[in-house]
């Protein structure tokens, strides 16, 4: 005799002789403990289908990679401490705003100017800003030496620095003396 039960619902196939109602059975994922739901950012999702769609990955994919940020200087040990250790509103969160500038094509945070075209705007300024302000030039430029001690007297030296400028005060070496055998003692 066979007996057909299907999980959660009383038995529709049910041998003629047997008319038993079966009691409804409890469900398999009452019994056992869920895993967790595993939560995937829909920005992930959306590059996914993007990917699939466009056949190239978009501008924030650097050589098959989503680009992030890379230090530039050393992490001092507190942070390292902290990023390990800290709880998790206290840990340094990585930089997921990440984007390539319109202009240049350089990788920069979101909503931030980028550094490659600050550099180059600096630059440019700094061009115009000289022809339009040549530096002055020095109209005592080309004096004549007796002229420019005149303009411009040298700063009258005090007697213990005229000394120390002459270095007559640093103990000169003695010379050595010329060795000879005869000088050594003779041993017998």
């Amino acid at each position: 005799m066979s007996l057909c039960l299907r999980f959660g619902a009383t038995s529709l196939v049910a041998p003629p002789t047997l008319g038993l109602v079966l009691p409804r059975l409890p469900s398999l994922r009452s019994l056992f403990p869920q895993k967790p739901q595993i939560s995937i950012d829909p920005r992930l999702e959306e590059l996914k289908r993007q990917i699939e769609e466009d056949g190239e990955a978009p501008f924030i994919i650097d050589n098959g990679m989503i680009l992030r940020a890379a230090p530039k200087k050393r992490t001092s040990h507190r942070r390292r401490r902290e990023k390990l250790y800290a709880s998790g509103d206290k840990k340094i969160k990585p930089l997921e705003n990440l984007v390539r500038c319109p202009a240049c094509g350089h990788v920069k945070r979101s909503h931030f100017m980028c550094m490659h075209c600050f550099a180059e705007i600096k630059t440019f300024l700094k061009e115009k800003k000289k022809a339009l302000f040549p530096e002055p030039k020095n109209p005592q430029q080309d004096l004549d030496p007796v002229d420019e001690r005149l303009v411009y007297p040298a700063r009258k030296l005090k007697r213990d620095e005229l000394e120390i400028k002459k270095k007559d005060w640093v103990p000169q070496r003695e010379e050595p003396l010329m060795y000879s055998k005869e000088h050594t003692r003779k041993r017998y």
